[in-house]
């Protein structure tokens, strides 16, 4: 499926999302219920090559408390810096469970994820299906009951489907948030 595609079907399911819930008072503190979504350009370094890879992606993230949240993350590879980049085409995929520690409007967070990843480098044609491990730290600062800014950065930990190595990465990525409170959350 080509990228266009795979961003016009996130964007839908957003504004899916919109359209069943209705416009309620997000608390200073309080997250259960919210349903947060965004996407970015995930800028990622290998660490054991040089080189900058880039990477499309977002995220949907629901507080079932004020304090723990569960998300699921996506990624796709766009393009490396150095051509030809050691990697072709890269799908990642990952869920997990994210633990808050929420001051006002502040929500600095950590989180660990596991998924899988779809690898095709450029030294084979074969797509190889593997495991992948994330540890994540970011924080999210609340703007507007429907907006909120972010910055986050992870620690990938996946197997090198070619070589005895690791295909370690490390990203990053900051910028606007839309969130939705789901339920009765009132000040």
């Amino acid at each position: 499926m080509e990228i266009k595609k795979k961003i016009s079907i996130l964007f839908f399911c957003f504004l899916t999302g919109i359209n069943f819930t209705g416009a309620q008072i997000l608390a200073d503190g309080d997250r259960a219920g919210l349903l947060q979504t965004t996407g970015s350009i995930y800028p990622s370094q290998q660490l054991n090559s040089k080189g900058l890879n880039l990477y499309v992606g977002g995220y949907m993230n629901y507080h079932f408390d004020d304090k723990y949240s569960f998300r699921g993350d996506i990624y796709q590879f766009i393009g490396a810096q150095s051509k030809p980049g050691y990697i072709n085409d890269h799908l990642q995929v990952q869920a997990g469970f994210m633990r808050y520690f929420p001051y006002k409007r502040l929500d600095p967070f950590v989180g660990l994820q596991v998924g899988f990843s779809a690898i095709q480098t450029n030294e084979r044609s074969e797509r190889i299906y593997n495991s992948a491990f994330a540890v994540k730290a970011g924080v999210n600062y609340h703007v507007y009951k429907f907006f909120y800014f972010f910055l986050e950065c992870q620690y990938i930990h996946q197997t090198d489907p070619w070589h005895a190595r690791p295909l370690d990465q490390f990203m990053g990525t900051g910028g606007l948030g839309f969130q939705l409170p789901c339920k009765n959350v009132r000040q």
